[in-house]
């Protein structure tokens, strides 16, 4: 493999907010990287949680390189058997295609995704912002008492969400079955997880397809997943991030949550993704 850049004066890091979120500068990823830079970008990740490198314009092969540098791809689950259903058709049904709620990616699989690498192929002229929420930084503001509370705790996830795709006109019946099986799956995770490469807690997927606390009456349960829902996405744990042409995002998906701001409209907003395990 061709080394395309080395730990050089050209790696540079400017940080978007106190806690979360960073551009980084001097990084090709439409060219092989070396291992420093590789661990440069590791680095910056681990610190900053998302990380944006502006103006890169990867085809998918490029951008599947990139991510392989950091682990294992993970291919969506719902894709099992088949392509997606129409996002057409979905749109048709009126039913939601956008990623407006806070989430954390695939946290309904027993091993949930670790990173995302995403790129826009067609931005809006106004809104489509994304924003990510520091969820290391919101469980060490909570109160000593509440930390105590959530630590030790378990949430079950499932991707209930997926369900309405099982309908889908590219979808046969054994195709069907496996959608509605997976959707309903139960998955157990702790509420607060030791991050494995920084050893620091973090409050995990506090929203999203976070469902049910293990044990705990329906009431109690939507008390604590609410508290925690509200206090996650305070401004002070949020970054947001205005795309440009060609720019990444990659976020550790162990210690972030995100959202879009639908505030577009009709406008084109098409995603490349990837998702590392």
């Amino acid at each position: 493999m061709s080394v395309s850049y080395s730990r050089s004066g050209d790696l540079d890091i400017e940080p978007l907010h106190p806690t979360i979120g960073a551009v980084i500068r001097g990084v090709d990823v439409t060219l092989p990287l070396d291992q420093s830079t590789t661990d440069f970008v590791r680095r910056a990740l681990l610190k900053y949680k998302v990380v944006f490198l502006r103006n890169q314009h990867p085809s998918l092969e490029q951008q599947k390189r990139f991510g392989q540098y950091f682990g294992k791809l993970l291919e969506h689950p719902i894709n099992m058997g088949g392509r997606y259903p129409d996002t057409d058709w979905l749109e048709q049904q009126g039913l939601r295609t956008r990623a407006e709620n806070w989430h954390s990616d695939l946290a309904f699989l027993p091993e949930p995704a670790t990173a995302t690498i995403l790129t826009l192929t067609n931005i809006p002229k106004i809104g489509g912002d994304t924003l990510f929420a520091d969820l290391e930084a919101a469980y060490q503001g909570l109160s000593q008492p509440v930390r105590q509370l959530v630590d030790g705790l378990t949430v079950l996830h499932d991707a209930e969400n997926f369900s309405d795709w099982a309908w889908g006109p590219n979808v046969d019946a054994t195709r069907r079955a496996n959608i509605l099986n997976f959707s309903a799956r139960k998955v157990a995770h702790p509420l607060v997880k030791t991050h494995p490469e920084t050893n620091r807690k973090t409050l995990f997927a506090a929203r999203g397809f976070a469902r049910k606390i293990k044990n705990l009456n329906d009431e109690e349960s939507e008390g604590i997943l609410s508290l925690l829902a509200a206090h996650v996405i305070k401004p002070e744990y949020v970054v947001r991030y205005a795309w440009g042409a060609g720019d990444i995002a990659f976020w550790d998906n162990r210690t972030v949550l995100h959202k879009v701001s639908n505030d577009y409209g009709d406008a084109p907003r098409t995603l490349q993704r990837i998702t590392i395990v």
